[in-house]
């Protein structure tokens, strides 16, 4: 190899290391493969929802995939930009490289709030979710992309290991084998709340992924475990919000609870189909649930 060659190779290390230092910085309160307790079960937090989270230090561009709402048909790319300042959900994985681990990050942008993910949807098109909550809906690999972003620590907002997504009903709705198919509430990487109402008429999958019936910026959290206090400027259709004051930015009052009593769900080992862990949450005195994570490795 040319003496070029190595030097280019060298530097490709080097700029891998400081995209790594970067984006690392601001480590997650669980280390990976750590065992934690939740409920009467020993989990392997490598098997829980631990999304990395990251900010944006500049604008970026991206291209999205958006598929046809309520009819069979291709999915189509738009550029989307995320503006300075947002915060996303993504996870931070490497790929070699002529010999050198390259860093990428995987973005899970279908859980942005519905405004700006759907600010460059086609008529009729809703973002492609994938196929499950692990499907990034972006991978980055430019340099120039992966310097844009900064670790930050899990948003107070964020129920623990949730990806943000809460159904509404008890235990038993949580053990329910039936997926969710009335109401839910979205909590936002970007700092939304946002209340959904199932559309049947859509095609599978995007029942939840379409214009929220009540919606608001998140404004401040107070999060004393197992209370998570949220604060709005106004008040959010589909939910029971408290008005706290008449003027400014905290005006109406979200609480949810953490009733810190998971459920579990078997799975069928022989099969290697996973069980399942859901965390119960009182949102306004309703109950809720959401899905936090497996027990294994599913098949």
């Amino acid at each position: 190899m040319s003496k070029v060659g190595k030097w280019s190779l060298g530097l490709c290390a080097l700029i891998a290391a400081f995209l790594m230092s970067n984006l690392i910085g601001n480590a997650q309160t669980e280390k990976p493969s750590a065992i934690v307790k939740v409920g009467d079960f020993a989990a392997s937090t490598d098997f829980l929802n631990l999304s990395q989270y990251f900010q944006l230090t500049r604008d970026v561009t991206v291209k999205v995939a958006y598929i046809p709402t309520k009819k069979v048909g291709a999915p189509v790319k738009r550029a989307l930009t995320l503006p300075a300042g947002t915060d996303v959900a993504g996870s931070l994985t490497t790929t070699k490289r002529h010999g050198y681990l390259v860093p990428s990050l995987q973005l899970y942008l279908a859980r942005l709030s519905y405004p700006l993910i759907q600010q460059s949807a086609p008529k009729g098109y809703t973002i492609d979710p994938g196929a499950g909550a692990y499907d990034p809906q972006v991978t980055l690999k430019a340099t120039a992309e992966l310097t844009a972003f900064k670790r930050v620590k899990v948003p107070d907002f964020m129920p623990g290991y949730s990806h943000g997504d809460l159904y509404i009903g008890g235990a038993k709705a949580a053990l329910s084998p039936m997926e969710p198919s009335s109401k839910s509430l979205r909590i936002t990487p970007d700092g939304y709340a946002e209340v959904l109402t199932y559309d049947p008429t859509v095609s599978t999958g995007l029942g939840f992924y379409q214009k929220p019936t009540g919606m608001a910026k998140i404004t401040k959290t107070d999060y004393h475990d197992p209370y998570r206090r949220l604060y709005f400027s106004h008040d959010i259709k589909g939910v029971k919000t408290k008005r706290v004051s008449h003027t400014g930015a905290y005006q109406y009052r979200l609480t949810l609870k953490n009733l810190h009593n998971p459920q579990h769900t078997l799975g069928d080992e022989d099969n290697g189909i996973a069980g399942t862990f859901n965390s119960l949450y009182s949102v306004g005195g309703t109950p809720y649930f959401t899905f936090i994570g497996y027990d294994g490795i599913s098949g």
